[in-house]
């Protein structure tokens, strides 16, 4: 079976999947579907990422990392039923910091306390403090069709570009992702544009006005352009072509929801800003 192949199937199963966990949430007029998923994908991606930087010379506190991100993923879960919680949240970093400096200085002295620091604290803030705001947005008015929409927006908008860049792609992007090409990234942004219209014609899955849907559907799509481009840095960065091999022609967890840790907050400040 072709990678192509494999892709549209697994994508596939991924998606439906991802919807029957929605609409259980739904029917139950629940977040705990969306957030279990998201404290197992937080944490499986944290492992991939300190994985791959473990085989670089880094050191990373990984079970620290870890209780970390779940920390601060629970924190805004949370924050959403206990008021008290908001101020704390603002501020869960510090404490995680503090510890990591006290387990380097107890477990192995001065030598690359910054380095070992710094490497476990950028994966605990780029993987589960990002993927978190899924959580506010879930509490939001039609939250669970807003994170439907960013994960479709997203998503579609990677598939497109992937597939319009593979077939007409002649002006490559960037170097350090040579695979992707300014017309493949351009029909992204299209696409997501024309996603984001489409779903908020559909009864049900209207949940802004036009002249919001057009601009959300923009930094969504640039936003998730983004996120996959600062994983491609990373891997490069760290010479690696995917963040591990567990799922058949994607690679990792990480190298899935990459595009979707930049979007989903992109997302949810969208949302504040223009006081949805």
């Amino acid at each position: 079976m072709s990678v192509l192949k494999t892709r549209i199937i697994l994508g596939t199963a991924m998606l439906l999947a991802f919807c029957g966990i929605i609409y259980i949430d739904f029917a139950f007029d629940s977040d705990i579907g969306i957030g279990i998923l998201g404290l197992l994908a937080g944490g499986i991606c944290l492992f991939e990422f300190y994985t791959i930087v473990e085989k670089n010379g880094f050191a990373p506190f990984k079970a620290s990392g870890i209780i970390g991100g779940v920390v601060v993923f629970l924190t805004l879960w949370l924050s959403a039923y206990v008021e008290g919680l908001k101020p704390i949240y603002a501020c869960i970093l510090f404490p995680i910091v503090f510890w990591l400096f006290f387990v380097q200085a107890l477990k192995r002295g001065v030598g690359d306390t910054i380095k070992n620091v710094s490497v476990t604290l950028f994966g605990i803030i780029y993987i589960c403090l990002f993927l978190s705001f899924i959580m506010p947005i879930r509490h939001m008015p039609n939250g669970l069709s807003i994170i439907l929409i960013v994960l479709l927006l997203t998503k579609g908008g990677d598939i497109g570009g992937y597939l319009f860049g593979r077939k007409f792609g002649r002006h490559k992007f960037s170097s350090f992702s040579p695979n992707k090409t300014i017309e493949g990234a351009s029909f992204a942004l299209f696409s997501s544009v024309m996603i984001a219209i489409g779903l908020n014609i559909i009864p049900g899955m209207r949940v802004m006005p036009f002249c919001l849907i057009v601009p959300f559907g923009l930094l969504v799509g640039t936003s998730g352009i983004i996120g996959d481009l600062i994983e491609s840095i990373i891997k490069r960065d760290m010479t690696v072509k995917d963040s591990s091999s567990t799922i058949p022609a994607f690679g990792g967890l990480l190298d899935i929801l990459d595009s979707l840790l930049i979007s989903i907050p992109v997302a949810y400040f969208f949302l504040i800003l223009t006081k949805y």
